[in-house]
C-alpha cells in the first residue's frame, strides 16, 4: 500500500519531510527484518533436515 502511494506521488513521495516519505522509510525497515527472518528460519530449516537425515535407521 505504501509502495502505491510512493508511486502516486512521484518524486515528492520520496522527498524528506514528506509524510509519505517517512512512512515508506517504517515500513521498509520492517520488511528488511522480515526478509532477515525468512532467511534465517530457511537455514535452520535446511540444518534440522541435513541433521535429520544423517541419524542412522
Amino acid at each position: 500500500m505504501i509502495d502505491t502511494a510512493v508511486q502516486l506521488f512521484g518524486a515528492r513521495g520520496v522527498e524528506k519531510g514528506n509524510p509519505v516519505e517517512s512512512l515508506y522509510r517504517e515500513i521498509r525497515a520492517l520488511r528488511i527484518y522480515e526478509g532477515a527472518s525468512e532467511v534465517h528460519q530457511q537455514i535452520l530449516g535446511d540444518q534440522a533436515i541435513r541433521s535429520y537425515n544423517e541419524i542412522p535407521k
